[in-house]
């Protein structure tokens, strides 16, 4: 019997996007980190209902989201998913960030797929983060710092050039993106792509098999692999094994939920399996994962 637990948050702080900030309605924000006093002044984990981007200047220390620790870099931009857990562990920490809700892009634009086709967003497998060179810092922090004095004077047309240069951001972002990663750029929109990715968020803790996805998409199991390896450059099988092992980490990375449980919340038959395929995954046992993790004495709070 499946566990329900995905419905609950895990043991983390949910931060919520404040529409009301500025006073008039606005689904965007630019912030330079001081001006945030409370910006990464706590290593307890929390999650974003929103997307966010964090471009780091200066500063010392790590970055975990997720499972995933990122050691801080001068010119290094942070990649954050809705729903994803962070973790801050930093000393003197300087950059700027820009974070919006989905509806901010997606109710303007006719493509349900958009922050998708970003690389750097939704991926259970790459990278979330990009070390950028000068000349490209520079552009970054210049669109930025536009995006951030037109909401220091907001006027009645400002969302439209918002949402504008915020659309040129993340083009700008992809493409660097990809280039460093050695990844495609998504060139178009497929429906049954959209549904599958639906499919995948709602199901993957029931259904592991390709099969089950292409009879709920009516389509074969061969042409959903090939749209997936078209569209997202990985099997339709990658992406499934790709999203029930990130909830794995996750929950193991921050949360105290046994071995048993989260095996069974994730539709394995018995804890066994579940560890082997963890294993086989990630190299490490779930419970030699869970002791290497942000929990773990070995991170100290810099600030």
């Amino acid at each position: 019997m499946t566990v329900s637990i995905f419905s609950q948050p895990v043991d983390v702080k949910p931060v919520e996007f404040s529409i009301h900030k500025y006073g008039q309605p606005l689904l965007v924000d630019v912030a330079w980190i001081n001006e945030m006093p409370s910006f990464a002044r706590t290593i307890a984990p929390y999650s974003l209902n929103f997307y966010d981007i964090t471009l780091i200047t200066a500063g010392e220390g790590s970055f975990w989201l997720d499972e995933q620790e990122y050691p801080l870099k001068s010119n290094q931009v942070l990649f954050t998913t809705p729903g994803q857990i962070r973790r801050w562990y930093v000393k003197d920490l300087r950059g700027i960030c820009i974070f919006f809700p989905a509806e901010f892009l997606l109710k303007h634009y006719n493509d349900p797929l958009l922050l998708h086709r970003m690389r750097y967003f939704h991926t259970h497998s790459g990278p979330r983060d990009l070390v950028l060179d000068n000349e490209q810092t520079s552009l970054l922090l210049e669109r930025l710092g536009a995006m951030h004095n037109e909401i220091a004077a907001l006027q009645d047309d400002s969302e439209a050039l918002l949402r504008s240069i915020c659309y040129e951001v993340l083009v700008y972002l992809n493409r660097w993106y990809t280039q460093a990663h050695g990844l495609t750029i998504e060139k178009s929109f497929n429906k049954t792509i959209s549904r599958f990715r639906h499919y995948l968020e709602k199901h993957f803790h029931q259904y592991h098999k390709v099969s089950e996805y292409a009879a709920l998409l009516g389509v074969t199991p061969g042409h959903l692999n090939v749209l997936c390896k078209t569209h997202l450059g990985q099997s339709a099988s990658q992406l499934i094994l790709d999203r029930i092992h990130c909830e794995a980490s996750r929950r193991l990375a921050h949360s105290t939920l046994s071995v048993e449980l989260l095996s069974d919340a994730l539709g394995f038959s018995n804890p066994t399996y579940f560890c082997r395929a963890f294993k086989r995954h990630y190299g490490l046992s779930p419970l030699q994962y869970r002791r290497k993790g942000p929990n773990n004495e070995g991170h100290k709070d810099l600030n």
